[in-house]
């Protein structure tokens, strides 16, 4: 039995533990520290209370810990490690899987396998130019990372820059292997049919024409994201540019205001659909033509809500501090601006409006970004570990 060490239920990796388990039932068990993002809790960035209403606890075998110090999820100490180190002692895994470092119940679990010689796994999402940072900064951190990569014996990396990360730190190639980032925005085999008449309903419900292009931000109203570039690449437009795009925001956070501000010439041009949970995003993605994901060089380690964009379709525009730029980036229908550049912005936007709407350009490159893809690799490695290489003594 593998253990799967996660701070709490994630939409976008639960389901690669669901496919994990179709694909071979029983191998492994998800150990959640606690289950705020089911029960609910209240998410700082988006400036209200958050329960993820897709089914994150089902078709696998799991473990919560609830193991909470004051308000989970808001710092290293709010996720404990009580009894961590006698579950691991008492049920003795095969191998744990770490996917992130952020809080003292992942330390206490990382020390106690060392302690206890259990094999440790890591798939998480660290890259080295998420943020910009003194030399000093570079150097103690690459230190740390050294020592706590000394003690895993297997790293999955999502993508390039990830790749990159663990080799600059001393994992080696034959200790590796690729277990991509992914995500779901559509039902599993939804119809041409469908997708066209969700796409339908939701322009019809915003009101956007067929001769007019769609343009979507999904996610978190915060300077990291940086949305307020789209309205402002919108005010460099000419008015009969304007006149063929509906810009439409979905999420929420701090910089709601001012959003609304920057749109306030553009009133019939842009709509503010608030907070839509998983249940209901599928039809944004369906009725958008364009996703643009602004984000400056503060910590955007992927940026799957690409991911989401893409699997349905869309055409997009990102920063180069989007980390899965070095991914799509050279795709026909994706375009990478510099990091604050108003003009790029504008300008990639009315270049992607030329594409045809197509629901299935790039359906083919990202079966290599799919759920099932990312199951797979875990599966390769359990399996590597349950049959060993035979060891060839050679001639005596």
């Amino acid at each position: 039995m593998v253990f799967i060490f996660e701070s709490h239920p994630v939409q976008y990796k639960a389901p690669v533990y669901q496919w994990l388990q179709k694909l071979r039932p029983d191998v492994f068990r998800v150990i959640y520290v606690t289950d705020c993002s089911v029960r609910g809790y209240q998410d700082r960035e988006f400036g209200e209370r958050v329960a993820w209403d897709k089914p994150l606890l089902s078709g696998y075998q799991y473990r919560v810990l609830n193991n909470e110090r004051g308000v989970p999820l808001s710092g290293f100490r709010s996720l404990t490690g009580r009894g961590v180190y006698q579950m691991l002692k008492t049920e003795r895994p095969r191998a744990v899987l770490f996917s992130q470092f952020l809080y003292e119940a992942d330390a206490v679990a990382y020390l106690s396998c060392l302690w206890l010689g259990i094999p440790i796994w890591i798939r998480h999402e660290t890259q080295d130019e998420a943020f910009p940072r003194p030399f000093w900064k570079k150097l103690l951190r690459g230190v740390v990372y050294r020592l706590v990569y000394r003690g895993v014996s297997h790293a999955f990396y999502l993508g390039q820059l990830s790749r990159e990360h663990l080799l600059r730190h001393g994992i080696p190639p034959e200790r590796m292997s690729r277990s991509p980032y992914c995500a779901v925005s559509l039902p599993e085999n939804i119809t041409i049919e469908a997708k066209q008449q969700e796409r339908a309903r939701v322009r019809e419900q915003l009101g956007v024409t067929s001769d007019e292009k769609l343009v979507l931000f999904s996610g978190k109203f915060i300077p990291k994201k940086n949305p307020g570039l789209i309205l402002r690449a919108l005010q460099s437009m000419t008015a009969d540019e304007v006149s063929k795009l509906k810009i439409v925001f979905v999420g929420s956070g701090e910089l709601g205001a001012e959003l609304e501000r920057l749109a306030t010439p553009f009133v019939n041009r842009v709509h503010f659909a608030g907070f839509v949970n998983q249940s209901k995003i599928t039809g944004y993605y369906l009725a958008a033509d364009i996703l643009v994901l602004p984000s400056r060089r503060a910590g955007e380690t992927w940026g799957l809500v690409v991911n989401e964009a893409l699997q349905a379709g869309c055409a997009v525009v990102m920063t180069d501090s989007v980390g899965c730029h070095r991914e799509f980036g050279a795709w026909e229908r994706v375009r990478v601006i510099p990091d604050g550049d108003v003009g790029a912005c504008a300008q990639a936007i009315l270049g992607l409006t030329a594409f045809p709407h197509s629901f299935d350009w790039c359906a083919a490159d990202m079966e290599r970004y799919s759920v099932r893809a990312a199951a797979e690799s875990l599966l390769q490695q359990i399996e590597k570990m349950e049959n060993p290489p035979a060891v060839s003594l050679g001639s005596q």
